[in-house]
């Protein structure tokens, strides 16, 4: 019971760096075409500085310690880890795949 948090925190650090890995893509692909001047504002602001990205974990690696130095870990204290970790995890990547994909969509018709 005391591995699960551990267990979700890593699959967690794991999505973290995918999407920082995909930012770093992003912003090389932006220079290579020479576009960093007309990046739309969401895509500038959480894709040009990516450090946030690995430092999204670090509250769920703190809360694993406290959880795994409990004696007894209650069922709701583990529900309510994995659900905010599930929707951290979830507004990493549509923060990260919504900032990837606007620089590509036509502003014009």
């Amino acid at each position: 019971m005391k591995t699960f948090p551990w267990l979700l925190t890593l699959a967690f650090i794991v999505v973290c760096l995918s999407c920082w890995a995909m930012s770093e893509l992003v912003m090389d692909s932006m220079r290579d075409m020479k576009r960093l001047d007309y990046l739309p504002w969401f895509t500038g602001t959480f894709i040009r500085s990516h450090s946030w990205i690995l430092a999204c974990p670090s509250p769920w690696v703190v809360y694993s310690a406290v959880l795994s130095f409990r004696r007894d870990v209650t069922p709701s204290a583990l529900f309510l880890f994995a659900g905010t970790l599930f929707l951290a995890a979830a507004l990493v990547v549509c923060v990260v795949v919504i900032a990837a994909i606007l620089p590509y969509i036509p502003l014009h018709a």
